[in-house]
């Protein structure tokens, strides 16, 4: 399999189709009062890698589990034609039927044991035995080493899944797919790539041309652009539930396709005015910040209304920067101080140096130092940094409390009354102006964030830290698996924030964002910070350069 180097060639001679592998008929499915999907029709062709698109919540992946058998639709069918076209109507809603018809559903989020080895992993749904009854481990690993040979032969079978990196462990969901006794046809991508490295991406659009290539049918679902144009034949989009187009992919522009997203046309992103932070004193100083095997003497300061890009490959430390700026690395040393001295001009929204009486923000907060370490993330919060992780669900929010609770969960005490008894209506005021302002979509305040659609969890994440008390803000990866509508909000709402005075620490792997984004750029290679790069500097080929240090 080759790593691409342009782009993958796509074959003219499969379009128009003339009879198709798949066909998802009039399609529609209702979650609640939420219109997943009306009546929805889509063709597949044989051997084809076929994108869906749309924005956060228009269906795309209810339709891939509806086509698997994961969700059973409230009409329509989903029918499978073998090569002499005879038809076979899937069974509504059966997991079993859809798998020995040959569909198969690579999740976004990794569905595997990771305390078990990758053998057990590949043989979970029909583990071999022995004759007195007994698991038969070396034929479950010669099944595993079949599965993967033909994918990535280096996989060690033996070793504990949970050992592998995010490229591997999806690639051995893949071979999942791949049941030599069951043959798949088609193979529905859930975001396949949305925790994956630059070097891995490309390694499993490698594989996907690869299986398209063998006739396999591949449904990819993904909001990135770049992907689409890369690997994929044909796109369908979808929005609010209804079909709106299918194109061949070569014969459709990017604005096209976005338009068709939304509905609307997106202005391209600019990169705004750098603010000169010369003249104002800086909100967060970080000076030889070290965690073992994490983080080695980085130091850089920011100002504030400046957005910090740290830019770097995965693995680089770039979430370990952050997890150690707010405190979460207990192991963390260094110094990190939040705030201005008294009597230093700071930063007003107009761009003049503030009054030195001004008591707001005077007196520096030192969270962290090289002798006792940082003193936690209660201490982070009190100083005014707040965090959006790179993983909303595992570490962003509280899944059994409303959207409400979770807006003000770290800002509780401070809204209390007498005796720290929580004040209900100081608390709703909040919610109610912040679910406003971010335009999250939710049905009220006691709604669970599993409700949600991503791009509004996301935008919930926002609205927790992007008030008054916040004065650093942490961005780990803020648009992962967010479609180009909410993106677009996201970037209106961080630059907003900038503008009023916030400090942004911006991490993301999607280099045009960190680029349109950033006023000036940091570099992570193995921990160490290897440079920084200003105006014409900061290209995706110094980006590059610099995080390529020491490789």
């Amino acid at each position: 399999f080759p790593i691409p180097d342009s782009r993958f060639p796509i074959p003219d001679s499969r379009f128009p189709i003339p009879m198709p592998l798949l066909t998802a008929t009039h399609i529609s499915k209702r979650f609640g009062i939420t219109q997943a999907l009306d009546t929805v029709t889509v063709e597949f062709a044989v051997g084809e890698v076929h994108a869906l698109m749309g924005e956060n919540g228009a269906g795309k992946s209810t339709l891939g589990k509806v086509i698997a058998g994961l969700h059973t639709p409230d009409s329509g069918e989903v029918t499978l034609f073998s090569p002499e076209g005879a038809p076979r109507v899937l069974k509504p809603g059966s997991l079993d039927d859809a798998f020995a018809a040959g569909m198969r559903l690579v999740h976004q989020e990794l569905a595997q044991c990771a305390n078990l080895s990758v053998a057990e992993n590949l043989c979970l749904h029909a583990i071999p035995r022995t004759p007195l009854g007994l698991v038969d481990f070396a034929a479950m690993e010669r099944r595993a080493t079949r599965l993967l040979a033909d994918l990535e032969p280096s996989i060690d079978v033996r070793a504990p899944l949970g050992n592998l990196s995010p490229g591997h462990r999806q690639i051995v969901q893949i071979a999942a797919a791949l049941d030599d006794e069951h043959p798949a046809k088609v193979i529905v991508f859930d975001e396949p790539t949305s925790s994956l490295s630059i070097t891995e991406v490309d390694r499993l659009l490698a594989i996907i041309r690869d299986l398209a290539k063998r006739g396999i049918t591949c449904i990819y679902v993904s909001h990135r652009m770049s992907e689409i144009f890369a690997v994929c034949d044909r796109v369908t989009v979808l929005r609010d539930g209804k079909f709106v187009a299918t194109s061949v992919v070569k014969d459709i522009s990017e604005s096209t396709l976005v338009e068709q997203m939304i509905g609307r046309k997106v202005p391209p992103p600019v990169r705004r005015v750098r603010p000169d932070a010369s003249t104002v004193a800086p909100a967060l100083v970080v000076r030889n910040l070290t965690s073992p095997g994490k983080v080695n003497a980085v130091s850089f300061q920011i100002a504030p209304g400046e957005i910090l890009g740290i830019g770097g490959l995965v693995g680089a430390g770039r979430s370990e920067l952050l997890d150690a700026l707010f405190g979460l690395d207990t192991a963390a040393k260094g110094t990190i101080i939040v705030g201005s001295s008294s009597g230093v001009p700071r930063w007003s929204p107009a761009g003049s140096a503030s009054s030195p009486s001004q008591p707001q923000n005077s007196i520096p907060t030192a969270l962290c130092t090289p002798t006792s370490g940082h003193l936690g993330p209660r201490a982070s919060i009190d100083a005014g940094i707040g965090y959006v992780p790179e993983d909303r669900k595992l570490q962003g929010l509280f899944f059994q409390l409303g959207v409400g609770e979770n807006i003000v969960s770290p800002f509780m005490a401070k809204l209390a009354v007498l005796l720290g008894l929580r004040s209900i209506i100081s608390e709703n005021s909040l919610i109610s102006s912040r679910l406003k302002d971010f335009e999250v979509k939710a049905a009220g305040p006691a709604a669970l964030p599993g409700s949600l659609s991503g791009g509004n969890q996301q935008k919930l994440l926002l609205a927790r830290w992007l008030g008054r008390d916040t004065k650093v803000l942490l961005l780990d990866e803020p648009t992962r698996g967010i479609d180009v509508g909410t993106k677009a909000q996201i970037y209106k709402l961080v630059r907003e924030a900038a503008e009023r005075g916030l400090a942004v620490l911006l991490v993301s792997s999607e280099m045009p964002e960190l680029l349109a984004l950033s006023d000036r750029i940091i570099v992570l290679s193995d921990g160490k910070m290897t440079g920084e790069l200003n105006d014409d500097a900061m290209t995706q080929a110094g980006i590059l350069k610099l995080a390529t240090v020491g490789h």
